[in-house]
């Protein structure tokens, strides 16, 4: 985001530089977050027990890494038919309606574990789904944040919507994996179907303005596809953001997907430590969420987010050569800082570059882009771990991460401030 000039000597910086939680003050951001993490935190619930089930049903790591690819290659597939959908017809229904779709993957997936029919199969199947209910959710998501909060704020919003993500992944493992070993897996996808409750509450509550409603351009849907195609296109800017976003995501993400493996048989964990393990990355990225306004005005965003991938590929480097629960602890802890770092400065750089009718269209191509960098990466990491080991792929990860970190040094990330001197 370009830094704002003060109107006048007079105006204070905290208007440039809102604090990490200044969006909070927004009575209907603040409704839908709260909501929206209850929501996450069932389902991280639901995720940390659905790998657990996994490394229950086959110890193959070719299958662990299938489950997380079948969550986010939904995002690569459908989330630009998403965005076309979420530009055309009124998002704050859209997104309702999204919420029910996701409801009922969790029912499924509690029937069946109660029942006793869960398989590796019918896991990856309806992890699929829930994936399909995210991609379709996701562009108009992103696309009313800017409705909500606008201005200074957008940048912090983004980020503590990112926070609230990974604070849920902080509480819920923990949460989840107490109740796992208790419970039985059965709990942990019905508490999860549950919390989507909330979400659609809180979308009913919210007023829409009839000025952003007007704004939206009611397109015929082969028109509106060309429109968003040709628009990102030409945006050399948008490009910039995507090239470096691949850098990262693409090796950045062998640490989160091995995770599983390494936690269940690498350091042999039981079912707490193991929701701890998951939880830690959340620890970091909320740490990271609430620093990033003071990095982001010492750094820059620019540096920022080279600084968070150098960081990242050293700490997997360290995770390979010293495997034990306290450095992998420390290096997923650090790598949820640094996720949270790119994610939430390559997300508002986006927002800020696009108009609000192309805004969901936009915003998919940058999901298309993300979620496909990290499908790439995890059968690609799961890929070489099945075939030489989990040292093996962390290493080859790390080092890949070097260059490419170095490439993206070399491409400007538009909109991003940098540091007074």
């Amino acid at each position: 985001m370009t830094e704002t000039l003060p109107a006048s000597e007079t105006k204070p910086a905290a208007i440039r530089h809102p604090s990490a939680l200044a969006p909070l003050a927004n009575p209907a951001f603040r409704g839908i977050w709260i909501a929206n993490l209850m929501s996450n935190i069932g389902g991280w619930m639901a995720s940390t027990g659905a790998a657990w089930e996994m490394t229950s049903l086959s110890s193959d790591p070719l299958f662990v890494a299938l489950l997380a690819a079948a969550g986010t290659l939904p995002m690569f597939l459908f989330c630009f038919f998403a965005g076309i959908l979420a530009d055309r017809f009124e998002r704050k229904r859209y997104i309702i309606v999204c919420q029910f779709w996701m409801m009922a993957v969790a029912a499924t997936l509690a029937a069946l574990a109660f029942l006793g029919h869960l398989t590796a199969w019918n896991l990856l199947a309806l992890s699929f789904c829930m994936g399909l209910g995210n991609a379709m959710n996701a562009p108009a998501w992103h696309a009313v944040v800017p409705e909500i909060v606008s201005g200074p704020q957008l940048r912090p919003a983004i980020a503590l919507n990112s926070a609230g993500f990974n604070l849920a992944r902080t509480i819920g493992p923990v949460i989840g994996q107490i109740l796992l070993g208790l419970v039985g897996v059965f709990l942990l996808f019905a508490i999860n179907t549950l919390t989507y409750i909330g979400v659609i509450a809180a979308m009913r509550a919210w007023k829409r303005s009839a000025e952003a409603r007007a704004s939206q351009r009611r397109e015929g849907f082969l028109e509106a596809a060309r429109t968003g195609i040709a628009f990102v296109r030409g945006s050399a800017e948008l490009k910039a953001i995507f090239a470096r976003g691949l850098c990262f995501f693409v090796p950045g993400i062998a640490m989160g997907t091995l995770l599983p493996v390494i936690g269940r048989f690498e350091l042999e964990l039981d079912e707490f430590s193991f929701g701890v393990l998951y939880a830690v990355f959340g620890v970091g990225a909320v740490a990271g969420a609430l620093s990033m306004p003071t990095v982001n005005r010492l750094f820059g965003a620019d540096r920022a987010n080279i600084w968070a991938m150098g960081i990242t590929a050293a700490a997997m480097m360290a995770a390979a050569l010293e495997m034990t629960p306290v450095v992998v602890g420390i290096v997923v802890t650090l790598n949820g800082a640094c996720w949270m770092t790119v994610i939430a400065n390559n997300g508002a750089s986006v927002q800020m570059i696009l108009p609000n009718f192309m805004r969901a269209r936009g915003m998919a191509v940058h999901q298309m882009v993300f979620f496909g960098a990290m499908v790439t990466g995890s059968i690609l990491w799961g890929k070489i771990a099945n075939q030489w080991s989990v040292q093996t792929a962390l290493i080859v990860a790390a080092l890949a991460l070097l260059p490419l970190t170095a490439l993206a040094a070399t491409i400007r990330l538009p909109g991003s401030t940098t540091p007074k001197v």
